[in-house]
């Protein structure tokens, strides 16, 4: 008698990747199956299981994995940390106001090699201008998704590390076209300065 077939065996290699659980291999085993089976012609049929998939990805941990080689020495912390932070962040309720308007934060504990930093997760409205302000103390930001303009004009989009030094001082224009959701560690909170 033949051995059955392991449904995750018949998905593309990236989806593979991200399957954790045999509930997940079947569903996405199903999807790639209607997918396949699709004509040209059924778009719309197309663009509902592509949500589907992206959802399913970005539902699981994985959805910054690309990121995951920046973001392990970024904050000190394991690709099952890393999960396990963009998991938390998935929940509404593990995010809060900043007491800049369109700014919300999600704090997180980095590893050792960052305990003693301000770690965490920052996401600004998309076309905000972020005010002039002071850095009393270094920040690393990593963008995940989005991007801004510093005062300068140059932009820094995902995968793109921004250091600022103590003492420095910017402002920002968060990109117009989603969110910007950044990765930052802090020795000193920021100072807005007055007009």
């Amino acid at each position: 008698m033949p051995k059955p077939l392991d449904p995750a065996s018949l998905l593309p290699e990236f989806a593979r990747e991200h399957v954790t659980s045999e509930r997940e291999s079947a569903e996405l085993c199903e999807l790639f199956a209607e997918l396949g089976a699709l004509g040209e012609s059924d778009s719309a049929v197309l663009g509902r299981g592509r949500a589907r998939l992206l959802a399913t990805v970005c539902e699981s941990g994985e959805r910054f994995r690309p990121l995951f080689g920046q973001l392990r020495p970024f904050f000190d912390l394991s690709d099952d940390g890393l999960r396990a932070v963009f998991e938390r962040a998935g929940d509404e309720h593990n995010w809060h106001a900043a007491p800049l308007p369109g700014v919300s934060l999600f704090h997180l504990e980095g590893g050792p090699a960052v305990a003693q930093l301000d770690a965490g997760l920052v996401r600004l409205t998309r076309g905000m201008p972020f005010p002039r302000h002071r850095h009393p103390g270094s920040e690393r930001v990593l963008v995940l998704e989005g991007g801004y303009h510093d005062h300068e004009g140059r932009w820094y989009g995902p995968g793109a590390l921004h250091e600022m030094a103590p003492g420095t001082e910017h402002s920002l224009q968060i990109n117009g076209d989603q969110d910007t959701l950044l990765a930052v560690l802090l020795a000193a909170q920021i100072e807005i300065v007055p007009r």
